[in-house]
């Protein structure tokens, strides 16, 4: 197999290794759902607008996902008493649990991957981040939209 093969299964198994789902009664939480718990955890007064800036995604994207969220258990709605019209959300004991241990992870895998990086020189970690770099270009750009009909 030639190192490039190597490389690109590499990082497929890192991937699938770092894929992390929380089961519900009703499936599994999404990143985007798990991180959207993270942020409403991490920020006061967590609304629809503050949280589409945190995690760069459109207002109505939020707006479906914390319903789902909302339906599901893991957040609640409230309004502050100064502003009646704006929807805040915050985490319920389950939110507060996700979020919990979506922190406890991170913090685990970014001291193991400090750890590997440690043990390149300075040449080598500046190739590998140019690498890494071409390749979050290349999937930043990459989307594919599954509809109902697609099926």
């Amino acid at each position: 197999m030639s190192i490039t093969k190597d490389i690109i299964l590499s990082l497929k198994k890192v991937q699938e290794n770092t894929e992390i789902f929380i089961p519900n009664n009703d499936g599994t939480l999404s990143f985007s759902q798990i991180h959207c718990i993270a942020v409403i955890g991490d920020i006061k007064d967590a609304n629809v607008t503050k949280i589409s800036k945190e995690l760069v995604m459109t207002t109505g994207a939020i707006t479906k996902m914390c319903k789902k969220l909302f339906n599901k258990g893991f957040v609640e709605r409230y309004q502050n008493t100064e502003n009646n019209k704006e929807v805040y959300y915050r985490l319920t004991k389950t939110g507060q649990y996700v979020y919990k241990t979506h922190k406890k992870i991170h913090d685990k895998t970014n001291a193991d991957k400090e750890s590997i990086i440690t043990q390149y020189n300075d040449d080598e970690k500046s190739i590998i981040l140019r690498f890494l770099n071409d390749i979050n270009s290349m999937t930043n750009n990459t989307f594919i939209e599954v509809t109902k009909n697609d099926e």
